[in-house]
């Protein structure tokens, strides 16, 4: 991604998620990866990736999540942390699938490898990691080495990160009386990003987003997105 992305707190999410993405693409190779966070629908959200086209998280929540087999809604009453998709289903299986025929095999991806994040036993956040076939499977010492990882990112991303995000959504909503798809939407707008940006990680109509992005205006008093993430910044800041 080529532009600056921020939330309402400087740290969150988009830099835990690059760091995190950092971490695991220097423990195991990888061909691409894919940082989410997880909507209260199980929808993916807050998306940060690593050499995949950012056109893919529509078309994969639109046509392939409900073939996806590490797909979240699947782990929902789960304690699994690190989930591959060739330990949930045989070779034979994988290649016969909607899911890797239509998906998985025009993109190159072979072997695919899911962490979870957890807060109070609910899935907040998918680390995703893909293989190219030529990278071979996901080893055992491999997987035991990135579930040895998770808890470390899973304690980081809950202590750290989600209290700020959290305390500085109510900052803000409590000054301007906005909804939560406001807030949803402000947070994305101070990272910088398009309506049509917003639309994507949304998955919102576009018609819809410049409708929240004009009661964000005419909340806050301000004329323009620029006067909008700096007016919240120094609300934040006070």
């Amino acid at each position: 991604m080529t532009r600056i992305e921020r939330s309402i707190s400087d740290d969150f999410p988009r830099h835990f998620q690059r760091q995190a993405l950092q971490l695991v693409n220097r423990l195991v190779p990888l061909t691409s990866s894919g940082f989410y966070l997880v909507g209260d629908d199980i929808s993916n959200r807050w998306v940060v990736l690593e050499n995949l086209d950012e056109s893919l998280e529509s078309l994969y929540l639109e046509q392939f999540q409900q073939h996806d087999p590490l797909s979240p809604d699947r782990f929902v009453n789960s304690e699994v942390c690190v989930a591959c998709i060739d330990e949930q289903l045989t070779e034979a299986e994988l290649l016969e699938s909607v899911y890797y025929r239509e998906f998985m095999r025009p993109l190159g991806h072979r072997h695919v490898a899911d962490m979870f994040f957890r807060h109070t036993g609910e899935i907040i956040a998918i680390l995703t990691m893909i293989r190219a076939s030529e990278l071979g499977h996901f080893t055992q010492r491999e997987l035991a080495l990135l579930r040895d990882t998770q808890p470390f990112l899973e304690y980081t991303l809950n202590t750290v990160y989600l209290p700020r995000r959290y305390r500085q959504r109510d900052t803000v909503q409590q000054l301007y009386a906005l909804s939560d798809r406001e807030l949803d939407v402000l947070e994305i707008i101070m990272g910088g990003a398009s309506n049509k940006e917003i639309a994507r990680d949304l998955s919102l109509a576009l018609a819809t987003v410049k409708t929240h992005v004009q009661n964000l205006f005419r909340k806050v008093g301000v004329p323009s997105r620029t006067a909008l993430s700096a007016r919240i910044q120094a609300d934040l800041n006070a």
